[in-house]
């Protein structure tokens, strides 16, 4: 991958595209009030040891940490080493409110013990797990959370992608042709995740959908943050069987990106899923 397309996609050093620290915290700036709405609901306790799997850089660490306490402890694991360190930094400007320590790792095979934690909080990951991986995943979450504590998933399901006054239809055609890819297929799981916990043998205990919508005129981190979304899907467009049509409109998007978020009538939605299950006692 070129160093343009990797800043286009937002790439990791895992490959992962959306995945960078600049690109998951101006996403978490952007949506912060549904996010920690979600956090909050989660059903997390003080006092309690968590672990934030797959934490990227760390967004939702201060928010967490005041719900645990300073009797809590959080634990961090993610595969990319850039965002542990990313996190270290910031712990060392300004401590939390309770201890944090942090590890890279990858989730399907989780270095920690067996019933280490009272819960485990996953946001915005499991898109990038194959079927195989989640199954996995869900596994090593079960198996580091006590009986009766809880795994909260949360992550987007992009069914619900829009750009208006964009015809939908247009975004669909799109995750048409994106059909083997993994991520895309992933990032369509999210209504699903309920289902993927049961079976993983957990009790589901809430699942809860949250529309994060923003009507022009975007401030401008709304605006930078949908035109990175813009030219991303302009480039992915570039090198799928569209019809020319549709190649010739994500290009135009993709140039000018601004064209279509100043629109007075411009909307941006995206919906993600909340599922917790708790672990049998």
């Amino acid at each position: 991958m070129t160093h343009q397309a990797s800043e286009i996609n937002h790439s990791t050093s895992t490959g992962h595209n959306l995945g960078s620290s600049t690109y998951l915290d101006k996403h978490y700036q952007v949506a912060q009030f549904e996010y920690e709405a979600t956090l909050r609901s989660a059903g997390l306790q003080p006092g309690w040891h968590v672990l934030d799997a797959g934490c990227g850089g760390g967004a939702f660490l201060p928010l967490m940490s005041e719900i645990v306490g300073a009797s809590g402890k959080i634990s961090a694991i993610d595969l990319a080493p850039e965002h542990i360190n990313a996190i270290g930094q910031s712990l060392a400007e300004k401590s939390l409110a309770c201890p944090v320590e942090t590890r890279v790792g990858s989730l399907v095979s989780l270095p920690y013990e067996n019933d280490q934690f009272d819960a485990v909080w996953s946001a915005n990951v499991t898109q990038y797990l194959t079927d195989e991986e989640l199954t996995r995943t869900l596994a090593e979450f079960v198996r580091v959370v006590r009986p009766g504590g809880i795994v909260a998933v949360k992550d987007v399901d992009i069914s619900a992608w829009q750009f208006q006054p964009l015809s939908p239809t247009l975004m669909w055609r799109l995750i048409e042709a994106c059909q083997g890819n993994g991520h895309v297929s992933g990032a369509m799981r999210g209504t699903h995740l309920p289902t993927w916990l049961r079976e993983a043998g957990l009790k589901v205990i809430k699942r809860q959908t949250t529309l994060v919508e923003r009507w022009s005129p975007l401030q401008p981190l709304e605006q930078s943050y949908v035109a990175d979304n813009l030219k991303f899907l302009s480039h992915m467009a570039a090198d799928l069987d569209l019809r020319p049509k549709d190649i010739a409109t994500w290009h135009a998007i993709g140039e000018a990106p601004e064209q279509l978020i100043n629109h007075s009538d411009f909307c941006y939605r995206e919906m993600y899923i909340l599922a917790v299950g708790q672990v049998p006692s």
